[in-house]
């Protein structure tokens, strides 16, 4: 069983990037979802109870996780044209600052480096 505050965590992941590809009129690649949530679990539950704790109480942290399960599981290569095209035109004003995290892997430059043996 998945404690509390991880599940808290993946449905906080999952509404943010539900509310990501709406404001951009995108359907999610759903298949690469479901892997950057299962990626986001494992990087979570690879911590120890106070550490994980930690990460939920700390927006930053959290943000930097949900960054790298986005990378790890290869999220920010899909539709990632699109979605580069989108932010840099009106509709990146429609991105929450809240969730203006999600924007960075998609919009970097600099490969990435996937670390292969966490997701």
């Amino acid at each position: 069983m998945i404690p509390s505050h991880v599940q808290i965590l993946l449905t906080d992941f999952r509404h943010d990037l539900e509310s990501f590809y709406q404001r951009l009129q995108l359907a999610p690649p759903y298949d690469t979802v479901e892997k950057a949530l299962t990626c986001l679990s494992t990087l979570v539950q690879a911590n120890t109870a106070e550490e994980q704790q930690q990460i939920a109480d700390n927006k930053i942290t959290k943000w930097k996780l949900y960054q790298r399960a986005i990378i790890d599981s290869g999220l920010y290569k899909k539709h990632r044209g699109i979605i580069v095209g989108l932010l840099r035109s009106q509709n990146a004003t429609n991105i929450p600052e809240v969730q203006r995290y999600l924007q960075e892997p998609f919009m970097n430059t600099e490969p990435f480096i996937k670390r292969e043996d966490v997701c």
